[in-house]
């Protein structure tokens, strides 16, 4: 609860401008799809800024969004069962990338000093009740070494 303030929202109006929009931004669309193309998620390399995009159960991603995506990917499963929740999906996927990604960089996070300031700046002005609250945290942290997050 509450972490909708912490979603950048944006739309668009088709799929191909928003993952034109995306790949300008250097990220790759990975769609799940349960196809015979589709790549395991623990097979992906996950140290490339990827969007991953999920489609819910019974009408999975569009047409569209398949063909213009990089790549299709799954998450492996046994049973009878070949898809999962569209909300389980995600946090399965966001799950394993982030493990899968801190892995290979030996640390959660990859974010520049200037990044980190930036989130802080943005964390200070989502949850701080006023300007001056916001001036005050910034001076007590300025004072303080930049602390790895």
């Amino acid at each position: 609860m509450g972490a909708e303030k912490w979603l950048d929202i944006e739309l668009w109006d088709t799929p191909q401008e928003c993952f034109e929009v995306l790949k300008s931004r250097g990220y790759r669309i990975a769609t799940t799809h349960v196809g015979m193309d589709a790549v395991s998620i623990y097979d992906m390399d996950w140290s490339c800024p990827t969007a991953i995009v999920v489609g819910n159960e019974s009408r999975g991603i569009s047409d569209e969004a398949l063909e213009l995506s990089d790549l299709h990917c799954s998450i492996p499963m046994k049973g009878m069962v070949d898809s999962f929740n569209v909300s389980v999906a995600a946090g399965i996927l966001m799950h394993h990338a982030l493990c899968d990604h801190a892995s290979h960089l030996g640390c959660h996070g990859d974010l520049t000093a200037e990044e980190k300031q930036i989130l802080l700046a943005e964390f200070l002005l989502r949850h701080s009740k006023s300007a001056i609250s916001i001036a005050q945290d910034y001076a007590k942290r300025k004072s303080m070494p930049l602390q790895r997050m």
